[in-house]
């Protein structure tokens, strides 16, 4: 598969270039928690003696009028890189004062970018402030950002990146190298949070402009900026800033992360770490660091220097984490420079022996620092903690699951289906992207390697709404079949057919007109008939369904399904499953709880009947008219009537979350009950062959926002084990106590008649600022994946979500 190769392309990419020296052997002494020890400390006496920072400044002892001991501004780029690498930190450092220290910075300072528009150290706490925002969906963190970059790309600079030209830019464009850290990991991240490939195409256009002029293909680095180019060290090698490599070669590490999988200039960024990788690591000194020059006589540089030589350890950690790189070759490397900078520490936590600002080799002391050193330190320990890490808990059996990322920015809702699908070894979701955007879109991930292949646009500004998420279906010759709709607002679905071996690629939009609006789309084969069912909300707002006998190229008329009996605009919310061969099962509310005390029905429809669980004949469809909800079973009964009191949802009341047919045809079905805005239940219903057995199983927790008082987290079945069961909750499924705000993941299995008291729940997610929600559970033979929605979530229409997972 062409973009499957493109992905696992890093994999050819294992080094193994030789090395000057020969590292020592790692000390005892040196685990994952002493790293992260040290690290917290640096860490504390930073925030402690932020506001104090020029005391303890590194100055040259001739120093220019600009260097001095005032405080720098929040903004200056000084800072944003004390705050890239505070980011990093706080993402393993088990406490959120970190992150709330973070926040403050942004909120005293509006979240805005420093004074100067186009110029890239004004543009470096940008990363955090996105960060932050992929965490907390606050507009304010996202907003200032993505105005100033429009800006940009409507009023460009294109003038010349030489330093030293008439007509230079070099300011306003990124004519230094150390601009590309400043700026380029902004607007990747701005692309990946927005969706928008506008600001992905603009980086990488100022990017390579960067790289023409300043990287060495003799020597594999990087000039500091064009007046370098005549300069040479004493032993006649060409003059190359550590901290200035440093700066390109940490920002490939936090910019990868954001850039698609399936973006073909991706490789470029990991041919380039690679390459810069090799050198570094070729030209480390015995003592763990790097020269301030580079490849000057180790002799000329006696004293060792901190922020360069921390800045490369972030950076090869991080290579080794993501598999890019070699661990055998290049842990010796890593270890021999943590221990270097371990030594550069002093009791109190002070990072020594940091180059003060500059823009080429100078002097270090061993009493003072810089901000900016201190950020590459945090970066560094929070990699080479995480490679510590995993060498430590690789042989613990009992570790729970590592919980993978699949697709960023990807709503659903619940009422459509397979809203995500494995097919070839990838695991495809459709999604509708928030903050605004509102694109239908397809995300792959690679299920064997673990990793994001990319995302595609089915549909641009389709609206941000997250009922609008398509439904898969997989075709016989290994395309996929994609269908969507708005949200009721439109007389129409959409459908686009992927290429057979590409699930980026998508053909040309088609449409079917409906007479009336739509949504909620639902596919399901069944090979008996040789058809493909779309079932959706159409006809009188109520269930209806569409056919296809060719895979989904053509469609016959719809079919009025499912009748309300609630008056008024009422209609029944369903849930659907399928064996796959002759039976498409249904459960479903007779009306929206939001307005009547809703009760739980089933049926099944096979051979265009009607039937109960036990097999016994209700009617024909086409002879008899679509189903009453009093013509079906009742699994449930609601409070009926429409009596909401002060709560903001009908007494009694009950939604249909899951439903799956066992290996007997026995069906199942998950769906939870409104007690009241902060008490509700999740409740299991199973046919035995006999009878209904319907039971509470957890507590559900609080509404999970105002208006919709009878949303939860939901409940899910296991399609290959019923037993099998996930669940999204604010409160202890067993207990019902708070768990202080936020939904979070639970599992179990539960046996036949199990209630809620007798259940022993495995908590996945223990995630204080995010929700967790509405999960599903994917199964395959060799992989089964169960995912849900990370994220804030304050309505339909305003959310931010990644979808995120388990595999096993």
């Amino acid at each position: 598969m062409r973009f499957l190769a493109r992905a696992l392309s890093l994999c050819t990419l294992l080094l193994a270039a030789g090395c000057q020296h020969t590292a020592e052997p790692r000390s005892p002494e040196l685990t994952s928690e002493s790293v992260k020890n040290l690290t917290q400390k640096v860490a504390e006496w930073q925030i402690e003696h932020f506001e104090e920072q020029g005391k303890y400044r590194a100055l040259p002892q001739d120093p220019p009028d600009w260097a001095n001991r005032e405080q720098y501004h929040d903004l200056e780029w000084h800072n944003g890189a004390l705050y890239a690498g505070m980011n990093q930190w706080r993402k393993i450092a088990d406490d959120p004062k970190y992150t709330e220290w973070l926040k403050m910075i942004g909120e005293r300072n509006d979240w805005a970018l420093h004074r100067r528009p186009y110029h890239a150290n004004d543009h470096v706490v940008g990363q955090f402030y996105l960060a932050l925002y992929e965490d907390f969906n606050d507009p304010a963190m996202l907003n200032p950002v993505r105005s100033q970059f429009d800006w940009i790309l409507e009023n460009p600079k294109t003038g010349t990146l030489d330093w030293n030209a008439e007509n230079t830019h070099a300011h306003e464009r990124w004519g230094w190298c150390d601009a590309l850290f400043m700026a380029p990991p902004v607007w990747a991240r701005l692309a990946k949070v927005t969706g928008e490939e506008k600001y992905l195409d603009f980086m990488h256009q100022e990017y390579l402009a960067t790289y023409d002029l300043l990287w060495s293909e003799e020597d594999q680095l990087f000039f500091r900026d064009s007046s370098f180019f005549d300069q040479r060290e004493k032993n006649g090698e060409n003059i190359y800033w550590s901290r200035g490599n440093g700066w390109v070669f940490a920002g490939l590490a936090l910019m990868i992360p954001d850039l698609p999988r399936g973006w073909e200039e991706r490789d470029f960024y990991l041919d380039l770490y690679t390459k810069m990788a090799r050198k570094i690591r070729s030209i480390q000194r015995d003592d763990g660091t790097w020269s301030m020059g580079l490849l000057g006589d180790p002799a000329q540089y006696p004293i060792k220097e901190t922020s360069g030589t921390a800045f490369f350890t972030f950076g090869l950690a991080w290579g080794i984490n993501e598999g890019i790189l070699d661990r055998d070759t290049y842990e010796p490397v890593v270890l021999n420079a943590w221990q270097a900078l371990a030594d550069a520490v002093t009791d109190e936590g002070l990072l020594g022996h940091v180059q003060p600002v500059g823009a080429a080799p100078g002097e270090s002391f061993p009493d003072y620092t810089e901000v900016y050193g201190v950020g590459a330190f945090l970066a560094a320990g929070s990699e080479v903690y995480k490679l510590l890490e995993s060498q430590e808990t690789a042989n613990d059996q009992a570790a729970k699951p590592t919980i993978q990322t699949f697709m960023h920015n990807s709503g659903w809702c619940w009422f459509q289906d397979p809203r995500a699908i494995i097919h070839d070894g990838q695991l495809i979701i459709g999604g509708v992207a928030g903050n605004g955007i509102g694109d239908a879109a397809v995300g792959v991930y690679d299920l064997e390697n673990r990793v994001i292949l990319g995302r595609t646009s089915l549909h641009k500004h389709f609206d941000h709404d997250d009922h609008n998420t398509p439904a898969f279906f997989a075709r016989t010759d290994d395309s996929l079949l994609a269908v969507y709709a708005r949200h009721s607002t439109e007389n129409k679905h959409y459908y686009r057919f992927s290429d057979s071996d590409d699930y980026l690629s998508w053909g040309e939009e088609h449409t079917l007109e409906s007479g009336e609006p739509v949504t909620y789309m639902n596919l399901y084969s069944l090979a008996a008939e040789d058809t493909l069912y779309n079932f959706y909300r159409g006809i009188e707002w109520n269930p209806t369904f569409v056919t296809s006998n060719d895979e989904g190229a053509n469609w016959g008329d719809p079919v009025h399904f499912i009748k309300s009996e609630v008056e008024g605009r009422n209609r029944p919310y369903p849930r659907y499953a399928s064996n796959g061969k002759d039976t498409v099962a249904v459960s479903f509310t007779d009306a929206h709880p939001r307005v009547h005390g809703t009760s739980i029905y089933y049926a099944e429809f096979r051979n265009g009947n009607f039937y109960k669980a036990d097999g016994s004949f209700i009617k024909n469809l086409k002879k008899d008219g679509p189903l009453k909800p009093s013509e079906a079973e009742r699994i449930f009964e609601g409070g009926g009537g429409g009596f909401r009191g002060h709560e903001l949802s009908a007494h009694n009341s009950a939604w249909t979350s899951s439903i799956v047919l066992d290996e007997q045809g026995h069906p199942h079905i998950g769906y939870s009950l409104y007690l009241s805005n902060n008490d509700q239940r999740y409740r299991l219903a199973s046919w035995d062959g006999e009878r209904w057995i319907d039971r509470e199983v957890a507590h559900a927790g609080s509404r999970l926002y105002e208006r919709e008082a009878s949303y939860t987290g939901l409940i899910t079945l296991d399609p290959s084990d019923p037993n099998h069961v996930v669940i999204s909750t604010d409160v202890h499924p067993k207990t019902g106590e708070a768990l202080g705000g936020k939904h979070q993941i639970f599992r179990a299995h539960i046996g036949e008649g199990q209630k809620t008291a007798d259940i022993q729940w495995e908590q996945v997610t223990d995630d204080p600022a995010r929700h967790n929600i509405r999960p599903m559970i994917i199964p395959q033979e060799s992989h089964s994946v169960i995912a849900w929605q990370r994220g804030q979530y304050t309505t339909y229409t305003d959310y931010y979500l990644d979808t995120v997972g388990i595999v096993y």
